[in-house]
């Protein structure tokens, strides 16, 4: 992933904001699948439950606390819903809205394959 990283912040930095966005969404909701099939043997939530909450559970269940795995939780709805939501299906980009989002999916990310390699 770190390759796909790399290119999302050279399209930030040639101007290509909306293919940035809509990569580091794919980077994050690939990296949350595996996540969640790993932890949860499901692919995604219950019909009753929301992103947030399932997110939420599953960094807990792999061990973060509560708080931290709310954190990261909203941080998945939030590139889901400004990155992939307003910035690439909407065509809006706004650099102090979304800039922040890319450059923490590294952290993301390497939270993730650190879960992931931890628990296999």
């Amino acid at each position: 992933m770190k390759g796909l990283y790399n290119e999302a912040l050279e399209l930030l930095n040639q101007g290509e904001f909306y293919n940035a966005c809509g990569k580091i969404w794919s980077i994050i909701k690939y990296e949350t699948i595996a996540l969640v099939l790993h932890v949860q043997k499901r692919r995604e939530p219950p019909k009753d439950v929301s992103w947030r909450e399932f997110l939420e559970d599953t960094f807990v269940k792999a061990g973060l606390d509560r708080e931290e795995a709310s954190k990261w939780a909203s941080y998945y709805v939030d590139v889901r819903d400004r990155l992939y939501g307003a910035c690439f299906l909407g065509n809006i980009y706004e650099e102090k809205e979304h800039k922040p989002l890319i450059e923490k999916a590294k952290d993301y990310v390497v939270l993730v394959e650190k879960i992931l390699s931890e628990h296999i």
